[in-house]
């Protein structure tokens, strides 16, 4: 029953923040906090109902490219931590023997857990890897919850602060906002090969 309670969980949130979007929108403009911002920004992440590097780009843009990168590296590390823990304590068992039905998971599974710190930095600092599939994964992989929380703490900083770089200056200039994301989409594919060969690498 514990099993299906996440996904249950889950999906009422997104229901709940879709259907009362305008109010938590004015709710947070009204707020002379920072803790909404910062609840919103961790919800968001959870609850991705919006793309988050939309999310990252809106907050550089609304506060500068390092508030809004700090606001979103915030959330996002809380986030990370909240689905690592949940995921290593519902879905480890299970989660390790699905992996291990398929020997190319589970050699990537084996290769991962042998360099964990710097297989999560890499794969954090590459915006085109889904961030909530690492998440899950790190937490049924053996992977050390320290070891995660540093690594991705470190690893999502280049990324949010280019996104919130990007917002910040997308109305100033739309020209360089769309050369810079053509480069980072060319960086990112780049980075998925450059992480694919050094696993095979270690892994040899």
């Amino acid at each position: 029953m514990k099993k299906w309670l996440t996904p249950a969980v889950y999906i009422l949130a997104l229901v709940f923040s879709y259907t009362y979007r305008n109010e938590i929108w004015i709710w947070l403009k009204s707020a002379y906090s920072p803790f909404p911002v910062l609840l919103l920004c961790m919800l968001l992440a959870l609850f991705p109902i919006l793309p988050y590097k939309a999310v990252i780009a809106v907050l550089g843009y609304a506060y500068g490219t390092f508030w809004g990168a700090a606001a979103a590296w915030i959330g996002t590390t809380a986030a990370a931590v909240i689905v690592y823990v949940v995921s290593a304590a519902l879905y480890r068992e299970p989660g390790r023997r699905f992996l291990k039905r398929y020997s190319l998971l589970d050699s990537f599974t084996a290769k991962l857990e042998k360099h964990p710190f710097t297989a999560i930095l890499l794969v954090r600092m590459v915006p085109v890897v889904p961030q909530m599939a690492v998440n899950i994964y790190a937490g049924v992989a053996s992977i050390p919850f320290w070891t995660y929380t540093a690594a991705s703490g470190l690893g999502k900083i280049p990324v949010l602060l280019l996104y919130a770089y990007l917002g910040n200056g997308f109305a100033h200039s739309p020209v360089r906002f769309a050369i810079l994301t053509a480069a980072v989409l060319a960086a990112s594919l780049a980075g998925v090969l450059g992480l694919t060969r050094y696993l095979r690498r270690k892994g040899t």
